[in-house]
């Protein structure tokens, strides 16, 4: 799934994840994309998508297609370093969605000069004529056994709120009445599914520059939409006039207003303020305050800001800085504020405290499990017939999340995972995915694929260990810091292979990490473990097969 938390970030980036729509598709899209690029300086790509557009819905069968798909991407170098960053550390599979970009409507007729929505829009040729909107609705009302409307949208189980942006390509007040009634209906119903079952109703955030285009009119009065924002977008001081068209449109209604003022391109009177904290309420009332981004902006002056500021203050309105004003803000002795009205601070909220029982959930089953493989390595060990006592942490993903979580946070600085086959890959992998760094696994044997590689051979005790790198992944580990991963570790001396394997390639081992640790490794001082396994006699060994 595609976790985007809080989430403001570069155009390319917004762009890719609202087109594809499809959490899944991209995450192997990525994935394929980290595999067979894998010498690229992925802080400094940018991805390029030629239009897929709405086949990607009726997609049945994803392993082919995500591999039919990697011959439309393309990787370039082109500086969007934070935007593919945040791609990348966003897609996790196993987290909801917390923010989500939706767009039912595509195409907008305002025309500004700043829009960086038209430029990804043609970029990625989703419509043919931006200026002309296009509804990819309209969306369906059903009904469930008692009786109850069940929106085609924003139907998500799920016992977190989820924060929807509905016009990052497209401008409410330029939507069709039909339009705007037919998503207010879909709302609506979300709203009444989450009540029904006790939880906190998902957000909606709709943005106008023409907010006498808004209609409400379907809405009856008293319906409760306050988790619906409503915003108006003020650039200049000719524009102040918006605020009481947004009081007039949508005042009689149950929702929260917010204002926008961004981009700034002038100073701003602070009008209309008054009368629209008095509409709204305090707690239902946003202003969100932002400079002009991108190359070619025009710099932002705090003068045209201070008003604005001064009055949000005195009337006790939740404001937003956004972060590119966070400098000139400070410099001028203002506090830097990041406040919320209350639907969204509720949410965030909700988020908050089930996150930690989730946490606390898996450190008590993480300690559980723990106790339980101890015990058996223990039941094991007493056995007179048996000689060793064997663990392997396959198939069991909680238990390898929660390994992983806990030996990152006591890792050292590192650059790379180093493992071996086969039981301690899902830990490295995992922790991998974790931290966002890269692993590669050593093979105990060439395997046929592995056409050029460079092994290693250490004499421990008894027995050789031979371990093979393909070249390429080789050639990776010069000048890294790398950590090497095992799941159980004996004596300490099965790592000395990949050692060897990181000396003889020109890196640095930056530690030892292991989930458990026999009781001689565990003695040893440079080894990262978690947990210590019992002491066995000279006949019985803990191993890991």
């Amino acid at each position: 799934m595609l976790r985007i938390e809080d989430y403001y970030t570069d155009a390319p980036s917004a762009g890719i994840i609202t087109m594809l729509e499809k959490p899944e598709i991209v995450n192997r899209l990525l994935n394929t994309l980290i595999c067979n690029f894998r010498g690229f300086d992925f802080m400094k790509l940018k991805l390029k998508v030629h239009p897929v557009r709405e086949e990607l819905e009726e997609y049945k069968n994803l392993n082919q297609s995500f591999l039919d798909q990697i011959f439309k991407l393309h990787a370039y170098y082109d500086g969007h370093q934070l935007a593919l960053k945040r791609i990348l550390s966003d897609i996790n599979y196993d987290t909801h969605l917390n923010t989500k970009v939706f767009s039912p409507v595509v195409g907008c007729p305002v025309g500004c000069s700043y829009c960086f929505t038209k430029n990804v829009v043609e970029h990625f040729e989703i419509t043919e004529n931006f200026k002309k909107p296009v509804f990819r609705g309209p969306y369906k009302i059903t009904k469930d056994a008692e009786g109850n409307d069940i929106p085609e949208l924003f139907n998500i189980e799920s016992e977190n709120p989820i924060d929807w942006f509905l016009t990052y390509m497209s401008d409410f007040g330029c939507w069709r009445p039909e339009w705007q009634e037919n998503v207010l209906q879909q709302i609506v119903a979300a709203n009444a599914i989450k009540r029904r079952k006790g939880r906190c109703p998902d957000t909606f955030q709709l943005i106008t520059k023409c907010p006498k285009g808004i209609r409400l009119d379907s809405i009856p009065n008293g319906t409760d939409i306050r988790n619906v924002i409503i915003s108006c977008t003020v650039d200049r001081n000719e524009c102040t006039g918006r605020i009481a068209d947004l009081i007039r449109r949508a005042g009689n209604h149950r929702i929260t207003g917010c204002i926008v003022y961004q981009p700034v391109l002038e100073h701003i009177e602070p009008v209309h303020l008054d009368e629209f904290v008095e509409t709204f309420g305090r707690d239902n009332s946003w202003v969100i305050i932002g400079g002009e981004i991108g190359k070619d902006a025009a710099p932002l002056q705090f003068s045209w800001i201070k008003d604005i500021i001064d009055k949000c203050i005195e009337l006790g309105i939740p404001v937003k800085m956004e972060r590119d004003i966070v400098k000139i803000v400070q410099e001028n002795g203002y506090e830097f504020l990041e406040q919320s009205p209350e639907p969204l601070r509720n949410s965030k909220e909700v988020r908050r405290r089930n996150l930690a029982m989730k946490n606390a959930s898996a450190s008590e089953y993480y300690i559980k499990k723990v106790d339980e493989l101890k015990k058996r390595l223990e039941k094991c060990s007493g056995v007179e017939r048996a000689d060793i006592a064997a663990t392997t942490m396959f198939g069991d993903v909680e238990l390898t999340i929660e390994s992983a979580r806990r030996l990152l946070t006591g890792a050292p600085e590192f650059d790379v995972i180093l493992t071996s086959e086969t039981k301690s890959i899902p830990l490295a992998y995992e922790m991998a995915r974790q931290s966002g760094k890269g692993y590669f696994v050593a093979c105990k044997s060439l395997k046929m694929y592995m056409s050029d590689s460079i092994g290693v051979t250490v004499t421990s005790g008894m027995n050789d260990q031979e371990l093979y790198l393909e070249k390429e992944d080789f050639q990776a580990l010069n000048g890294k810091r790398v950590l090497i991963a095992d799941d159980v570790i004996s004596t300490g001396e099965s790592p000395k292979a990949l050692e060897a394997l990181v000396e003889k390639a020109g890196g640095t081992v930056a530690g030892k990490v292991a989930v458990l640790a026999e009781k001689k490794a565990s003695e040893r001082g440079d080894i990262i473990f978690l947990e210590s396994l019992p002491a066995y006699s000279q006949e019985k060994t803990a191993v890991n097969i």
